[in-house]
């Protein structure tokens, strides 16, 4: 996530209403055990947690205060994220599942904070950790995990280049977690299939642009022709063997909130209003995505008809720092949300975790929020007193969406109504945020029959 150059495009743009082969695999291994059955026919029972954007960053890139030096508070004020408590926020959450216990892990892209080596083989190792549990983890990569030229190391007010990974690294170094055990493997990215249970399949899909990456990384996502093309095949070979498959890719396949590819390019994939339908017909029905750092669950299709489910989760670093608990059933699926409410390391004030972390991102919203709406929209008559009474509301919409189930509440509405009136453009981008397209987000039932 991207966080302030969305938001700076979020309010410029207006609004409308309404690859190289060193990471490629044979695509061997067949499936060719006739006894799988479907779940649907099948007493299985599973429980799968999802935690997403966990932007992992080692503190040994942190050296001589470097914390509370000027690069590293550039770089929150203009990507605001809990990344120097990211480890013992991953921490907690891996004490958590250690305890809990479920089945399946599923992991749907940014590890690290900005694809740095040593980031990487700290996740895999806390990984493993759960591995040995029992437990199986899958991941696939985010737009910063890979060839990610914004790798940092930090030293007191200094930044320098931190190593980062190629792609044929990313499988080697989470080859436990999807990739050695993988029946399928993509030729043309890092999309593979696995097979936890007979009658399951994970798919991660690769669809992340970092071959393309130059002076900074590709925000945006695309699944390639040649591997939409292998996907709907072995789609097909499921379909025809009773295989329930659960998918999960970084950016979204369905938008949501109204006009969120045209208001923020590059958090739903490329193409998505092709290959959404065209993954749905092939019988797909699950999508877990990240990206975006909201939790939020939506869906494409019709009452009484096929239905794909987009479902989105949170950042671990981005308050509420949300991930999922899911059970997976032969009727369908129960989905429930966890929030990281406390991590073993001191914070300033000695404040609890959930007032830190909140307090973090509103102050970190409010003030780019009052800079933009007075710099950019000063020629709509938004002066700069007018633009820091605007600025809470634009951070309360931004963060009712992060936590989901957004609700606008009476004295809110009234404030978003007197900018609509100031501002029509500025209305609009409120009330979209604030819509919650269905279905419930943090709590609800799949039904997948």
């Amino acid at each position: 996530m991207k966080t302030l150059k969305f938001l700076l495009l979020f309010l410029i743009i207006g609004f409308v209403t309404a690859c190289t082969k060193d990471f490629l695999a044979d695509d061997t291994s067949p499936a060719t055990d006739n006894s799988y059955k479907a779940l649907k026919s099948n007493p299985l029972q599973l429980k799968i947690a999802v935690m997403s954007d966990i932007h992992y960053m080692s503190p040994s890139l942190l050296k001589n205060g470097a914390a509370n030096g000027a690069a590293f508070q550039t770089y929150l004020a203009a990507d605001p994220k809990l990344i120097e408590y990211s480890d013992p926020i991953l921490k907690e959450v891996i004490s958590k599942l250690k305890r809990d216990k479920p089945d399946i892990v599923l992991i749907p892209g940014d590890l690290t904070k900005d694809g740095e080596k040593v980031c990487h083989e700290a996740v895999a190792g806390m990984l493993q950790q759960l591995a040995d549990c029992g437990i199986k983890v899958f991941v696939i990569p985010g737009n910063h995990d890979i060839n990610n030229p914004e790798a940092r190391m930090y030293n007191g007010d200094k930044e320098s280049p931190a190593p980062t990974i190629k792609a044929g690294d990313f499988p080697k170094i989470y080859g436990n977690f999807g990739y050695e055990n993988a029946i399928y493997r993509d030729p043309n990215s890092l999309t593979y299939i696995s097979q936890p249970y007979k009658g399951l399949w994970i798919l991660g899909i690769d669809d992340c642009k970092y071959y393309d990456n130059t002076n900074l990384a590709i925000v945006s996502g695309v699944i390639k022709p040649e591997t939409m093309t292998w996907i709907l095949g072995k789609l097909k070979e499921a379909k025809q063997n009773n295989i329930t498959v659960l998918s999960m890719m970084h950016h979204g396949i369905v938008e949501h909130y109204i006009g969120e590819q045209q208001l923020d390019y590059g958090y739903v994939t490329d193409n998505y209003l092709e290959d959404g339908p065209r993954l749905m017909s092939a019988g797909l029905r699950i999508m877990f995505t990240g990206h975006y750092h909201a939790n939020d669950i939506t869906m494409l299709g019709a009452e009484g008809g096929d239905k794909l489910y987009d479902i989105e989760t949170g950042s671990l670093v981005t308050p509420p720092s949300p991930y999922r608990m899911v059970t997976l059933t032969s009727n369908g699926m129960d989905i429930s949300t966890s929030w990281v409410t406390s991590i073993n390391c001191p914070l300033p004030g000695d404040m609890s975790f959930t007032d830190y972390s909140n307090a973090f991102l509103s102050g970190h919203l409010d003030g780019y929020f009052a800079f933009y709406l007075y710099s950019v929209y000063g020629y709509l008559g938004v002066t700069q007193e007018l633009a820091e009474f605007m600025a809470p509301q634009f951070r309360n919409a931004m963060m009712a969406h992060y936590a989901g189930d957004e609700k606008i509440w009476p004295d809110e509405q009234a404030a978003d109504d007197v900018i609509a009136g100031i501002a029509p453009p500025l209305g609009d981008a409120l009330k979209s945020l604030w819509y919650d397209l269905p279905t419930a987000d943090n709590v609800c039932h799949v039904n997948l029959k």
